[in-house]
């Protein structure tokens, strides 16, 4: 009997390892095809450089518990982003990959940890490695994975919150629970209270679909509870004791209630708005879940049931709430994409429904691949034609011959794809939205920058100055119709038009003004345009010198030596040259 035990023991351990290693080289996997070319993206404007920008001075400042920018406390996200673009930064030096890390690794975690849970739930190898694979080449997923903002994080967090919640629930243990609760607050700790009352909604919704009160009350357990707590309470109850009030309102109130009543860009309220994100999202798989989604209504199994209340009630959620972000779906890609991965075992096999239906996706991929090449002409293209030739004519030319690789066929021409866009398109694209070309300009004119309306947080990412912002008096409806109280988002130094000009009337050094292409139909409108000559066009924007009539320089280099012969002759003329 002891001798079967420790065999039992043996077998046991010998799989843990297999599986470990299993996972480790899915793991490698995703992160080297997630980083490969993320040193060539540039931190872009608005929101990307928002949080390079506070992280960035986190680490100058060393405070490593309240968030600031501009040198003031701004509570927009919680510290999760911050912690670990610090650490990167840290490790890294304030480089465009020590940006992007963060959310390399946490893909790579996250397409892992989903190999994981389905091979745990459904106890099928080729549906959990095909899960993990499909959301690694979805569209949504490789873009977030490669974007400095909060999502990839939060996506981490989020997939051991719903599938432990799933998990502990159906068995009744308490362990899964706890990791549930526990991820919860780490996802508290990257988004905010959304991070748990998103979740636990779902899954509240989903036990109530199983009509089992029993299963309701598996989810409120006393030591997942506590673990919440300790997870989340010790930042949330530090920054109350440091910064009171001003906290709780701006945090609270501002970046979450206000968020969800109030919409920060009113023009995108639209019913249908997630209802066509979410079938982008997800190509080139998008109809090969829908497939899946539409088979599965029949037996209607607890995980069906599951993950159609995960999908479509992110959507709905998110449908009600006030502002709209094309990132707020993205939870929602994670069991749309195990329907796609359930489709997998039959196209394998060579079944001509689900084939069909993922080809459907995978030819809108290569057509949206193909426009995007189209738009960005600067990329040396041939590579992704070839690939998709390939394509055409590995499933199209040899249609029966490919049967049992058709699969393997559209993953590997996808992530041929992205490696494409991401070595010749967006380096060429990213420029267009990043103020690194700015910087390196405005640093080359020394004097006063300013910038007009907007704000720009990269430049001051790659300059480390802050410069002031011009705010024109508002003309027509520029504000597009949102309530004023999204103006407390901007802690950027500001100052009206009126008292910018007055205060230059005899500069003692040059004035440089920015405009970018979004504020050029504010700028040909304000009434101190006549004071302003561009002197260098810009990929996003303009640069202007403020000047008299009288003495306006024909050029951006002409202007530059002009200020620094005014400078010289300056510092000559000064007292301590007499």
């Amino acid at each position: 009997m002891k001798r079967k035990n420790k065999l039992h023991e043996t077998a046991a351990e010998s799989s843990r390892k297999e599986v470990g290693k299993t996972l480790l080289f899915f793991f490698l996997a995703a992160f080297l095809f997630l980083l490969w070319g993320s040193w060539l993206l540039p931190v872009t404007d608005p929101v990307e450089s928002n949080y390079a920008l506070t992280a960035k001075e986190m680490v100058q400042s060393g405070n490593w518990m309240s968030p600031q920018i501009y040198g003031t406390y701004w509570y927009d996200k919680p510290i999760m982003v911050y912690w670990l673009l610090s650490i990167s930064y840290t490790l890294l030096g304030f480089t465009d990959l020590a940006s992007r890390l963060p959310s390399v690794i946490c893909g790579a975690l996250s397409v892992t940890l989903l190999i994981w849970y389905v091979q745990r739930i459904l106890k099928d190898n080729v549906t959990a490695v095909w899960s993990g694979a499909m959301l690694a080449l979805s569209l949504e997923f490789w873009v977030i994975s490669h974007a400095i903002i909060t999502d990839s994080i939060l996506l981490l967090f989020t997939i051991p919150t719903m599938l432990s919640g799933y998990m502990g629930v159906m068995e009744g243990n308490k362990k899964h629970l706890a990791a549930a609760y526990a991820a919860a607050g780490l996802a508290c700790l990257t988004k905010g209270p959304v991070g748990l009352v998103l979740p636990g909604a779902l899954l509240l919704l989903w036990c109530l679909s199983m009509k089992s009160g029993k299963m309701a009350v598996r989810l409120f357990p006393w030591q997942g509870i506590l673990v919440f707590l300790a997870v989340t309470l010790p930042w949330y109850v530090g920054m109350y004791l440091i910064h009171g009030s001003d906290f709780i309102e701006q945090f609270l109130g501002l970046h979450n209630f206000i968020r969800a009543t109030s919409s920060e860009h009113p023009a995108d309220n639209h019913w249908y708005y997630y209802l066509v994100l979410l079938p982008a999202a997800l190509l080139p798989w998008t109809f090969t879940s829908f497939y899946e989604m539409v088979k599965g209504w029949k037996e209607k199994t607890p995980f069906y049931r599951f993950l159609m209340v995960w999908c479509w009630g992110t959507l709905l959620f998110y449908t009600l709430m006030a502002t709209k972000y094309v990132t707020y779906t993205y939870i929602a890609v994670v069991p749309a994409i195990i329907f796609s991965a359930l489709a997998a075992p039959a196209i394998r096999q060579g079944e001509s429904h689900p084939f069909l239906a993922g080809l459907g996706g995978f030819v809108l991929f290569l057509a949206a691949a193909i426009a995007g090449s189209l738009y960005i002409k600067e990329g040396s293209w041939w590579i992704l034609y070839v690939v998709i030739l390939y394509a055409l004519w590995s499933l199209g030319i040899r249609y029966k011959k490919s049967r049992g690789r058709r699969l393997t066929v559209m993953a590997a021409v996808t992530a041929s794809v992205f490696l494409c866009l991401i070595m010749e398109g967006l380096p060429h694209y990213l420029p267009r939205r990043s103020a690194v070309e700015l910087a390196e300009e405005m640093k080359a004119a020394p004097g006063e920058h300013y910038f007009f309306r907007s704000y720009p947080a990269g430049y001051t990412f790659y300059t480390g100055e802050i410069a002031t912002r011009v705010v024109p008096p508002p003309i027509g409806d520029d504000g597009e119709g949102r309530n004023p109280l999204w103006n407390e988002k901007y802690v950027m130094p500001s100052a009206a038009d009126k008292d910018f000009v007055i205060s230059h009337r005899h500069p003692e050094k040059p004035v440089f003004l920015y405009v970018s292409k979004s504020d050029r139909k504010y700028f040909d409108q304000w009434f101190f345009k006549y004071r302003f000559k561009q002197v260098k066009p810009l990929l996003t924007g303009a640069i202007f010198i403020m000047t008299d009539a009288k003495d306006i320089p024909e050029s951006f280099k002409e202007a530059k030596e002009q200020m620094k012969k005014d400078m010289k002759e300056d510092l000559n003329e000064s007292p301590e040259n007499d």
